[in-house]
């Protein structure tokens, strides 16, 4: 009886895990596909140009969100790809920018900076070690890895390393990033997960795409006439790129190479400002699809594509430039690319894809000014100088401030412990006093983030990205359309290219699609986030959520 109820035992625990890698209703690949600085105006500005390969067939077969906001601030990539894949907010992921100010060190530290690791892939000797030790969450993809008992593969691929690495969490199988800091630009990964790449990643590097690419011209695709809904090429708001004497079409990539490489800076950084970069990510990604066979058992796997030049040529040009418009109307080709290839090799009823963005972007804040709408900077320099002499004169000589990084300000403990102060009390005079300053909106400090509850509007928005161990000790947020400057010299007009980081609609409002196996045809103008896309995910593969989930599954495709 005890061998029977055993062997019954064992035969109810195989057909639990079978029953997970074999049910019918699960999607054999699931795609995250993020596509960097994309703004929700984006997938409309441009529609009437895109074909009906890309875009424009997430729009007729799938599901769109048309009122998707990222919900904390800063908005920015590494919290924006962490957030989505978590189903969370910084205030519990603990990414709460693309680096920020570490106390014990006195210094700043990477979001995924890691000095026990080492790069591996890359000809240089590389001693910036990544990993994504300091994700504080798990993801969608490590529920996913667990549920399977690591059978399920995961993958990431990207251009930038924290746009690789944060999305596949702490289990994924690999993260494949573009190391264009070395010679000849190569993609690589971390020790993290591999002692080296495998040998179809060292096959592809091999194939010398990278200077393929470098040594042709970006013309835009269609005639420059064509180009309406964007500024004239030529325009103030614009920098000339890599030695060029206008920011004007052609870009002649052989030519600047040389100047760049003649400067003693990588050469190959300049795939970043170029269509090429999204044409040999989506390259690179196809080539994981069959060399690491994702989707090819019956246990689902998912691979996170994350497109980053679309974010290089919103800081350098700005959104209403050409360039910006010529590269989303050349990415739409590379999505047609990736979209057939997962048809061919995954089957077209067989995955499950969705597409956002992990934050949008302010128009340039000069262009903003010259028509009449509000532009400014917010002046770091000068609100530090102006806050150290306030609490001087209020407080004695000290140095007060230990760290002032655009909107977060870190105090000096010691010297408020040296004078036996309280802490709350002082982030309450600083917050107060900068409240004052032209162009900041709000100061909230980080006594009333941890003991008050704010329900909505930009507090909520700071909240969801305060940190306890991480955070400065008062959090800033500033006037709409005011940007971070550290220089207090630099007058608006002369701002070139955008930024992003703030909770205003232009930075936080994305495009949100899901299309394939389970989604329905439709739209949806309810208020939703980035962060209720792992949860979603949850249900489809029936999965744990996320250990922080805050994101609610979107109702709509479950109906």
């Amino acid at each position: 009886m005890r061998k029977t109820n055993i062997l019954l035992l064992l035969f109810f625990i195989g057909y639990s895990y079978s029953g997970f890698a074999q049910n019918p209703n699960k999607p054999k690949l699931v795609v995250g596909i993020i596509v960097d600085q994309m703004g929700f105006d984006q997938l409309y500005k441009y529609q009437p140009r895109y074909g009906d390969t890309g875009f424009n067939r997430l729009l007729k077969e799938g599901f769109n969100f048309k009122n998707a906001n990222v919900n904390y601030i800063p908005s920015e990539t590494a919290p924006g790809h962490a957030s989505i894949y978590t189903g969370t907010t910084p205030a519990y992921h603990g990414i709460i920018g693309n680096s920020w100010y570490y106390r014990p060190l006195g210094n700043y530290v990477g979001n995924v900076s890691d000095s026990n690791e080492k790069i591996v892939g890359s000809i240089a000797e590389n001693p910036n070690g990544v990993s994504p030790i300091n994700l504080a969450a798990t993801t969608i993809t490590d529920e996913l890895r667990l549920r399977s008992k690591f059978k399920s593969k995961v993958v990431s691929v990207s251009i930038k390393d924290r746009a690789a690495i944060l999305p596949g969490g702490k289990s994924a199988n690999a993260a494949y990033w573009y190391d264009w800091e070395s010679s000849p630009g190569y993609f690589v990964s971390s020790s993290f997960y591999m002692k080296k790449v495998p040998k179809w990643v060292s096959k592809f590097n091999e194939l010398g795409k990278s200077d393929a690419y470098l040594n042709q011209s970006w013309n835009t695709l269609y005639p420059l006439s064509t180009y309406t809904v964007s500024s004239p090429d030529d325009n103030k708001y614009e920098p000339s790129l890599a030695g060029k004497s206008s920011p004007t079409f052609p870009y002649d990539f052989k030519t600047m190479r040389e100047k760049v490489k003649a400067s003693g800076s990588s050469e190959y950084n300049l795939l970043l400002a170029s269509p090429a970069g999204n044409s040999l990510l989506t390259e690179f990604a196809i080539a994981a699809i069959e060399n690491e066979e994702l989707g090819v058992d019956d246990y689902p796997d998912i691979l996170n594509v994350s497109y980053s030049i679309t974010d290089v040529i919103g800081h350098t040009f700005g959104p209403q430039s050409v360039e910006m418009e010529d590269i989303y109307l050349r990415l739409d080709k590379n999505l047609g690319e990736l979209f057939a290839a997962l048809d061919s090799k995954v089957g077209k009823n067989n995955y499950l894809l969705f597409l956002t963005s992990d934050h949008a972007a302010i128009p340039v804040v000069s262009y903003l000014k010259e028509n009449k709408l509000d532009g400014d900077i917010a002046r770091i320099g000068q609100y530090n100088h102006k806050l150290n002499l306030f609490l001087v004169a209020k407080y004695g000589e000290g140095s007060w401030i230990e760290n002032f990084d655009g909107d977060q300000v870190y105090l000096n403990k010691n010297t408020i412990d040296e004078k036996k102060l309280l802490l709350p009390v002082i982030q309450q005079e600083a917050a107060d006093f900068l409240m004052t300053q032209k162009g900041v909106y709000l100061a909230l400090t980080a006594h009333d983030l941890q003991t008050q509850t704010y329900e909505e509007g930009l507090r909520k928005t700071i909240q969801n990205g305060y940190y306890p161990k991480r955070s400065g000790d008062v959090l800033l947020t500033f006037d709409s359309g005011t940007i971070l400057n550290p220089n207090p010299q630099m007058a608006v007009e002369r701002v070139k290219g955008t930024v992003h980081g703030s909770g205003y609609s232009y930075d936080t409002h994305v495009p949100l699609l899901l299309m394939g196996m389970g989604i329905p045809h439709g739209e949806s103008v309810r208020s939703v986030h980035p962060i209720d896309i792992a949860p979603s995910l949850a249900m489809f593969l029936n999965l744990q959520l996320p250990s922080a989930v805050q994101g609610k599954p979107l109702s709509e495709l479950f109906d």
